[in-house]
């Protein structure tokens, strides 16, 4: 019997977000450079990016002639471009004036991956950088992160629009990651969940 495959994003039924997704109609250009392990990975928060953000880029690789192959020049972006990633020489997004950049580059993958995405891009490295100064807990207790104040790729590009974007209603995003993880949860035999708290 055929596994019940969703057409839109390739999930199993029981871990497909699809029904929980909504339009959020962003003006701002968001790009999403995905480390390839990240592809697929029924975890992954991305396709909820895909499914509700009305300007959404997704790029797969981790290095430029990966990047560039999938559509995304690196050696093309611009001033007005920045991107979301901790670490030095970031500055706190929160109190930054963002007026002059209308893209943003997101990492996704691992930590240790997204950071190796950066390193193998030099023109990513060189580009405005920020960081969060008091982001909302995060949601996603399904897979380990660095620490607490850390986000999920879709609960921080939620964040993010709901600084540069404030009358966005980011809502959408945040009831789809609910709808994940209790998904996810309910794969786990009960006795396990005490693991993921």
């Amino acid at each position: 019997m055929p596994r019940p495959i969703c057409a839109d994003c390739g999930m199993h039924r029981n871990i497909c977000v699809c029904e929980a997704c909504a339009p959020v109609p962003n003006r701002t250009r968001m790009s999403v450079l995905q480390h390839p392990t990240e592809v697929g990975h029924p975890k992954g928060t991305a396709r909820i990016l895909g499914q509700c953000l009305a300007r959404l880029e997704l790029f797969t690789g981790d290095t430029p002639e990966d990047f560039r192959e999938a559509g995304f020049e690196t050696d093309t972006v611009t001033g007005s471009s920045a991107l979301l990633f901790p670490g030095p020489g970031s500055d706190t997004l929160e109190s930054s004036d963002l007026s002059h950049i209308d893209h943003w580059i997101i990492l996704d993958g691992t930590w240790r991956k997204a950071a190796r995405i950066l390193h193998q891009n030099p023109v990513l490295a060189a580009l405005p950088r920020f960081h969060f100064a008091s982001p909302p807990a995060s949601a996603y207790a399904i897979r380990k992160a660095p620490g607490s104040h850390h986000l999920a790729t879709a609960e921080a590009v939620a964040y993010l629009l709901t600084v540069v974007e404030p009358d966005l209603d980011t809502r959408p995003i945040s009831r789809a990651m609910h709808t994940l993880v209790d998904k996810q949860f309910a794969q786990i035999p009960a006795r396990l969940h005490q693991h993921y708290q």
